[in-house]
Parts: structure tokens; C-alpha cells; sequence
């Protein structure tokens, strides 16, 4: 009991009204296009980050399955597969990507409530006769219905990621 008397009383409390904070008036604003670049340059930098780990584990995934990933037709089809995920990504932050034409215009999405079903048309893009089909499975429809059903669920960083000095608070 005495010694966490001890502690508390070796505490210096910093008077409150002493503390000064900087005028920022009269100072330069920082330069939006500057501002604007590093933003897209930090978005950039995040996606491909997370593009590249995706694809390590899909990887590492089709390596423990046994898929022969040295042949050309694998890496094409990764190619194809990680792109579509930059894409996907990329749509997140309202950063247009190629690859999400390619979505617009072979997938059709389906709403009922807050189940998503999505079809694929190979036939107006490649003009080829395929029956139209739904690549996604029940069980991840039910996932993607149970995401819905929590709500928007954002990432909230502790810093502000738009601070223009690059110290992660927004302070000077």
C-alpha cells in the first residue's frame, strides 16, 4: 500500500497553462497537386503491396495442391487472376484499373435483399457460344451475404493518413 503511495507521489504534473500551441496563421498551406500526389502515390504503394501478397499465398496455395506452376498457361492465368484482383482493389479507392472493364462488361450482378449472386457472360467478349455461369460458390455467397449483413466495417487508422507532413498526426 505504501509503495503505490511511493509511485503516485513522484508524479510531476506539467502545469496545463503553460503549454503553448503553434499559431499556424501566415503560414504556407501545403501545396494540393504535392498533396494529391503523394496521396496517389501512397494508395499506389498500398495496393501493389497487398496485390503482391495475395499472389505469394495464391501461390504458395497452388504449390501445396500440387498445380504444375512452372508451365506458361499458370502464369498466364496468374497474370490474369492477380490482375483482376489490383483491379478489384483499386475499385475500392475509386482508382480506375483496366481490368475492371473487363469485369463490367462480363459479370452480372444479382440482388435480392442483401444476397449477391454474379453470372459470367464469356460470349459478348470473346464471341464465343459458353453458357453463362456463376463462379462463385454457395458457401461463399453466404460469406459475402454475412459480410453484407455486419455493414460497411471500415479500416480506421489511429493516424490521419491524409496529414501532408508525413508524420502520421497532422501536427507540425
Amino acid at each position: 500500500m505504501s509503495d503505490e503511495k511511493e509511485k503516485k507521489d513522484n508524479l510531476i504534473l506539467f502545469p496545463l497553462n503553460k503549454i503553448k500551441h503553434k499559431d499556424t496563421a501566415g503560414k504556407p498551406k501545403h501545396n494540393e497537386k504535392v498533396h494529391q500526389k503523394i496521396i496517389e502515390q501512397q494508395t499506389r504503394e498500398f495496393v501493389e503491396g497487398n496485390v503482391d501478397e495475395i499472389a505469394y499465398q495464391l501461390l504458395d496455395k497452388f504449390v501445396v495442391m500440387g498445380i504444375r506452376t512452372a508451365k506458361m498457361t499458370f502464369t498466364a492465368d496468374l497474370a490474369l487472376v492477380i490482375d483482376a484482383i489490383r483491379g478489384l482493389i483499386y475499385r475500392d479507392f475509386n482508382k480506375v484499373h483496366p481490368a475492371q472493364m473487363l469485369t463490367d462488361k462480363m459479370v452480372t450482378l444479382n440482388v435480392k435483399g442483401k444476397s449477391k449472386t454474379a453470372k459470367l457472360n464469356y460470349n459478348e467478349l470473346l464471341g464465343i457460344k459458353h453458357k453463362t455461369h456463376k463462379p462463385i460458390s454457395k458457401e461463399v455467397e453466404e460469406e459475402l451475404k454475412d459480410l453484407a449483413d455486419m455493414g460497411d466495417v471500415q479500416f480506421s487508422p489511429d493516424f490521419n493518413l491524409d496529414d501532408p507532413n508525413g508524420n502520421g498526426n497532422g501536427k507540425k
